[in-house]
């Protein structure tokens, strides 16, 4: 939350507000960001500042519940629902407002500025749906013009009085330019969070659809997403005795220990577990990130491991070893039996070719990759591509 300073005090007090009631606005806004069922409280905070009956704040194409509307205080389900499905169209406030180029970010204004109060008082709008919520009186501002992309779409914040209560005042006016910028920062920052979430959604659904597992720990070995992948494997014996402590982390006494925990140290590399009848494929890829103020310099961090039971190899670990390399798919297939140590004549045998084309399936792969022997290259199938 900003700080208060001294001139910032002589504003706050110049606008008869005191730095107690100020600051609880500031709670209240930032408080909602990243929280769509905060914000009704952050406009409960506001109209108790302006004395208003009830507010409410409008996201075009962006409603909670429907197209129109976002959030409300003290304004009811049936209320709201008949401003988003039919009223927006015919707000006297709204139209001219727009038809005079109100609509620009920063506009504070009431509603009898916008409209005479004698014309507003004829207009359907008024007699037929505000006059029933015994409301008159309205202070509304842009919280956005939709023009930065990223951020807040057309929004506008409004404050409603009842017919006797006195039209809101210029005081009034002062007190919205002072917490305004907050207004507009907090749901700026509410949006952009809400996109952020809204995208890991989705990459959590994506990564769930995987058929192997996909796990992101910290440099310290503590999980900070798995995949359902990892929970599949957990509740095959078969595989679960190779994980330890997944999907809570990764402890370096445990089979994936070395291999995770030299991952944080930017060496990445793969293992097949069970000797003679190998169950566990995993790879490590380290994951590097800004070093300090030289943000092109880059240093080791945390880890994606990935998981799959070694008899199936499924078709998305190959596709994606693949396509860091740029190997044929006759190619991949030897991966999973070089993780396992085979040697070309095992691997002919496995697979059910000739020697001599594994050999040279082998020396493309070393081309492509840049390695001049299998382990070298099973160390560098841990340490590239760079995830940044």
């Amino acid at each position: 939350m900003p700080k208060t300073g001294g001139l910032q005090r002589d504003v706050v007090e110049a606008a008869q507000l005191s730095l107690a009631v100020y600051s609880r606005i500031q709670h209240a806004l930032y408080g909602a960001v990243g929280q769509d069922e905060a914000w009704p409280e952050a406009l409960r905070v506001m109209a108790e500042l302006f004395d208003a009956s009830f507010s409410m704040l409008v996201a075009a194409g962006q409603g909670q519940r429907d197209q129109s509307f976002y959030a409300a205080w003290n304004h009811s389900d049936e209320a709201a629902r008949a401003y988003s499905d039919y009223w927006w169209q015919h707000d006297i406030w709204l139209q001219q407002g727009v038809a005079d180029g109100l609509f620009v970010q920063g506009n504070i204004a009431r509603g009898s500025d916008i409209v005479p109060l004698p014309v507003f008082r004829q207009s359907r709008f008024y007699k037929e749906y505000l006059a029933p919520l015994s409301t008159e009186y309205l202070l509304v501002s842009a919280v956005s013009d939709g023009s930065v992309p990223g951020l807040a779409p057309p929004s506008h914040l409004s404050f409603f009085r009842r017919p006797d209560q006195p039209n809101f005042s210029e005081d009034d006016i002062a007190i919205m330019q002072l917490i305004f910028p907050h207004v507009v920062r907090a749901f700026d920052l509410h949006w952009s969070t809400r996109r952020l979430q809204e995208q890991v959604t989705l990459l959590h659904r994506f990564l769930d659809a995987l058929d192997f597992g996909v796990v992101m720990l910290d440099p310290a070995g503590r999980v900070l997403y798995a995949n359902q992948g990892v929970r599949t494997l957990m509740a095959d014996p078969h595989s679960a005795r190779w994980l330890g402590s997944l999907p809570q982390r990764v402890a370096l006494h445990e089979p994936l220990g070395p291999l995770v925990h030299a991952c944080a140290r930017g060496q990445g590399g793969g293992a097949a577990f069970g000797q003679t009848n190998p169950k566990l494929m995993a790879l490590t890829l380290p994951i590097e990130e800004p070093c300090g103020p030289a943000p092109e310099k880059i240093q080791p961090g945390a880890c994606m491991l990935l998981l799959a039971r070694h008899v199936e190899t499924p078709p998305a670990v190959s596709d994606f070893v693949m396509r860091i390399f740029g190997l044929s798919p006759a190619e991949a297939r030897l991966l999973p039996l070089m993780l396992r140590g085979c040697a070309p004549a095992e691997m002919a045998l496995e697979l059910g070719v000739k020697i001599s084309t594994v050999r040279s399936q082998l020396s493309s792969i070393f081309a492509k990759t840049g390695s001049t022997r299998q382990q070298d290259l099973i160390r560098l199938l841990g340490s590239l591509p760079p995830v940044r």
